[in-house]
Parts: C-alpha cells; structure tokens; sequence
C-alpha cells in the first residue's frame, strides 16, 4: 500500500498476530461471533476444530482432481494458527508440521495433544504436500512472495501445493486513495495511508498479490500444471493455487 510520499507502507504484521493469538485465537483465523473470546464455549471450540476436515477433504479432491493423486506422505500447513487444518490434514499425511509465529496459538495447538508437530519456524524439508489458507491474505506481498519462493522451494519433486491468496477486492474493499473519495462500506472511517502503520496492534489487515508473480515463481519451482479455485471472503477475492512439482526448478 503506497504511502502520501508514493514509497511502500510496510505494517508488522507478525505483531498483530501474535497480540490476536493472546487475545483472540480462534476469532482470528474464523470471524464469526460465536468465536470470539468472550463467546467461545468448549462446543464451540468442537465446532471450530471440525470445520477443518470438510475443507481439507475438498482440497484432497482439488488436488487429486488437478494431478491425478491425492496428497500424502510428510505435509507443511504453513501459518496454521491453533491447527485446525493441520488436525485435518492427518487424515491424508504423516507426519503433518505446523508451522505459525503466533506462540498463543501454537500454546493451544499443542495442548491437544494431535499428531500434528508445531513449530514456530519453517524446517528444512523437504515436504510431499504444503499448505496455507488465508495466511497469505494477512501478509504484505514484498515479504509474502520471498516466504512463497522459500516453501516453494522445500516442496519435494512429485510433491503438492494448495496455496490460497487474495488478487483483488470489491470496490467498498479498496484502501481510499483520499479523503474525498472515501468509499462507503468497510472503510467507514477516513484512512489514509500512512495510518495504516499508527493503528493498534491487534488489526487484521487484507493484502492483494498479483498473480502473475506468483504463478512465476510456482513455474520457476516447477510446478508446470496447476489448477485455480476462486475464492471470495467478504469481498476480497482471490485464489487457491492447487498443483504438483513436475519439473526441475528453473535455473536462470
């Protein structure tokens, strides 16, 4: 997001994650009211955890449908909060890491006791299948695409990715270019850009990628077929890149 002298805003995002992860864990990756700390019960958190098998069995078919198999053998679901998709993703790999920098979530991950290992950094690899679902959307693609390059890198020859992201937004979803223009919607409040670095930490933050770049770098890894799925959270639009390693990564 450019700033009012035209140079990139760059927001620690990692900060406001590790503030939610305290504060807010299972709102923060689900924004429904019932997940919110002052709503939460124990069936709520049984709710919570068993939404994740659903969407990990149609990223399984996603994937068998795209590359002829489904996922297995040692699987990454990189920014995995309190691990509902990593719990999930048992079902298809051994062993399943997981891997956030929010040390609330991965305290809450843990303590249940799944065969999931958390860790709060990524491990060498390499991986059969790599993972990540609306973590991306929260980090700003300078440093989102470098971390891309980095699991793209680790992913195995054979091995499958299931990458979500976010391309574009409606227009009540667009960062205001000035006060005068301001839309109406999510943007209640007159934000200007270099705002964005003042607000409490704690904020959740949105960012689009472009996809050309990222398509890039999945072909220069060697991912030469892969499959689109659109997705839209509350007007941000984007997509999960769903594909395998088919070629040898691109020396330039």
């Amino acid at each position: 997001m450019p700033g009012a002298d035209g140079k990139t805003l760059v927001r620690d995002t990692d900060a406001d994650w590790r503030e939610l992860g305290q504060t807010n864990p299972y709102w923060a990756v689900l924004s429904h009211p019932d997940f919110l700390a002052e709503n939460i019960t124990p069936e709520g958190v049984d709710r919570f955890y068993a939404s994740g098998a659903p969407f990990i069995d149609e990223i399984a078919a996603g994937l068998e449908k795209a590359t002829g198999a489904k996922p297995s053998g040692r699987a990454l679901d990189f920014g995995c909060g309190v691990g509902r998709l990593a719990e999930a993703m048992t079902r298809y790999a051994d062993p399943v890491t997981g891997v956030d920098i929010s040390p609330g979530m991965l305290e809450l991950a843990r303590a249940r006791g799944s065969k999931v290992t958390y860790l709060d950094h990524v491990p060498a690899g390499p991986f059969d299948w790599i993972n990540s679902f609306i973590v991306f959307q929260h980090i700003p693609p300078e440093r989102g695409e470098q971390i891309i390059a980095d699991l793209l890198g680790k992913l195995a020859p054979g091995g499958a990715i299931s990458l979500q992201l976010t391309a574009w937004r409606d227009r009540n979803r667009e960062w205001p270019k000035d006060e005068e223009t301001t839309p109406r919607g999510f943007f209640r409040k007159k934000i200007k850009g270099d705002r964005l670095l003042s607000l409490p930490v704690g904020h959740i933050h949105m960012y689009d990628y472009d996809l050309s770049r990222v398509l890039r770098l999945a072909n220069q890894a060697g991912l030469e077929e892969m499959s689109l799925v659109s997705t839209n959270h509350d007007g941000h639009h984007g997509v999960i890149i769903l594909g395998r390693k088919t070629a040898e990564p691109y020396q330039s």
